[in-house]
């Protein structure tokens, strides 16, 4: 999750599981929408056929994202002031 640059007081939230993104205005906010988002996508899915079901319930984001989520924990884990705790983001396009 992380707060939108140039955006004023806008935050985004992704699951990388399912490549599902949502936004808000604040943590708490896109924290409850994306459980929210979750929860109907995996009911949807559920009621798809097969093979479409095991797709969607498998489908990821793409590899570069996920890599870059890593990079970003890495380097916030590694380099980051001591006992600093909050949320870790980055901007990220996202081509709908």
């Amino acid at each position: 999750m992380h707060r939108s640059p140039g955006h004023g007081d806008t935050w985004e939230a992704i699951c990388l599981d399912i490549d599902l993104a949502v936004q808000g205005h604040s943590f708490e906010e896109v924290c409850q929408s994306l459980g929210v988002a979750i929860e109907m996508y995996v009911e949807r899915a559920m009621e798809a056929p097969e093979p479409t079901r095991s797709q969607l319930l498998n489908r990821k984001a793409p590899f570069f994202v996920r890599l870059m989520w890593a990079l970003r924990l890495f380097r916030s884990t590694v380099f980051s002031r001591a006992g600093h705790e909050g949320p870790i983001g980055f901007a990220a396009p996202c081509h709908a």
